[in-house]
């Protein structure tokens, strides 16, 4: 049996669940999981969790196909979501990802600030910790119980093996090993080694990079907005890991240069576009003058100010341009080193695996009935799409491609 008649099939089976009942859960589909797809994951356990009863007739159904392939294969997925081993690790997952998803999402945007990370980081970390205990871990079995006998599946608690005792020949000094339950077993090999895996694996990874990064938040837009209000707040140790990193930086030198950056960075921002009026009127007197020229700054740097923290503001490779766009290269050298090493260096691989995966989706459905100019054109149209498109010039470069389409939507 095809995906397709599988995935029709549990389709079927939660519209069934759903009549008679006031309830609106929309339908759901089971995801491959992949390995460039962070979020998928966490997923594919919520939706086997929310959906465990249609999950179960859906592989009732199968289990009674004419295909031997697929009634022998969805036998034996029965038979191990049933076992409540299953269900102790789908509640443990599940628990793991509540707190991981929200972090691995926030390392996939863009325009990262590393302090704001590294906060979510720790949290993380220190929720994993707490979980960490035997109070978690007996509410994880309760949990776990409530949720089988709720489904009504075959087990409901651990399932305790038989101990093999080992023959005992003569002259031998050795006893038997210490006899532990099930749910004991269950906590030490699975349950703690696996928190302990994770907890493990973050601080490892993160420790190393921790104090560069810190010291490169601060060249982001939202820290050189909160140093431009108060000078006071930036920190006495800043660059100090930034200036060991780039042998060419002079920490103090870089600290004055980014004081006085910070302090003209909303004025430098605003004076990228034109103003409405580039002459004031002079048909008012001075005083009055004067007073609407004192209001009229406070309000555009205001104004400035909310919209650039609305929008996040330039990038850190739109502010490394700016620079010597503006002859400011030899003004702040310091600075630009400090933006040239930012720049050199990914906050994470989200956005290439995320041009990647599209590269696969379009050329697996596109890939017999495509060109290699219609699909370079497809994926930048795809990757990109965040980018305005003025649909005018569109219409008449397509226009200007034959004289027969150029009658048709050129109108001279």
């Amino acid at each position: 049996m095809r995906a397709r008649k599988r995935t029709a099939t549990f389709y079927e089976c939660q519209k069934n669940l759903n009549v008679g009942t006031k309830s609106k859960d929309r339908i759901r589909k089971i995801k491959n999981v992949s390995d460039t797809r962070w979020t998928s994951h966490d997923r594919v356990i919520s939706v086997i969790h929310d959906k465990f009863d249609a999950l179960i007739d859906t592989l009732n159904i199968l289990s009674s196909s004419t295909d031997r392939v697929t009634s022998s294969n969805a036998r034996i997925f029965l038979q191990t979501i049933s076992s409540f081993n299953f269900i102790l690790i789908l509640k443990l997952v599940g628990r793991i990802f509540s707190i991981t998803t929200p972090t691995s999402c926030y390392l996939q945007s863009k325009n990262i600030d590393f302090i704001q990370a590294f906060q979510l980081i720790d949290n993380a970390k220190e929720q994993l910790v707490a979980l960490r205990s035997d109070e978690k871990f007996d509410d994880l079995a309760e949990d776990s119980k409530k949720f089988a006998i709720d489904h009504n599946l075959p087990e409901s608690n651990f399932k305790e093996s038989r101990v093999r005792k080992k023959k005992k020949m003569a002259g031998e000094q050795a006893n038997d090993e210490i006899i532990i339950s099930a749910s004991e077993r269950f906590k030490i090999n699975t349950y703690f080694k696996a928190l302990d895996q994770i907890i493990t694996s973050i601080t490892n990874r993160y420790n190393g990079a921790r104090d560069i990064f810190k010291d490169l938040s601060l060249l982001s837009t939202n820290r050189l907005m909160e140093v431009s209000k108060s000078p006071n707040v930036m920190p006495i140790d800043s660059f100090l890991y930034l200036s060991k990193w780039i042998k060419d930086i002079n920490i103090k030198k870089l600290k004055n240069e980014y004081i006085i950056f910070s302090k003209n960075f909303t004025e430098l921002i605003s004076g990228i576009t034109l103003p409405t009026k580039l002459h004031s009127i002079e048909t008012e007197t001075s005083e009055n003058m004067l007073s609407m020229d004192l209001d009229d700054e406070s309000s555009d740097d205001e104004i400035s100010i909310e919209e650039i923290s609305k929008n996040d503001g330039p990038t850190a490779l739109e502010i490394m341009h700016l620079l010597p766009t503006y002859d400011l290269k030899l003004a702040f050298p310091n600075l630009y080193l400090a933006y040239q090493g930012l720049c050199t260096m990914p906050a994470s691989s989200a956005s290439a695996e995320r041009s990647f995966s599209k590269v696969k989706l379009i050329k697996t459905r596109l890939r017999s009935t495509m060109g290699q100019s219609r699909l370079e054109s497809l994926l930048i149209l795809s990757c990109e799409r965040d980018k305005k498109i003025n649909i005018e010039d569109a219409i008449n470069t397509f226009g200007n491609s034959s004289s027969l389409l150029k009658k048709c939507l050129m109108y001279s």
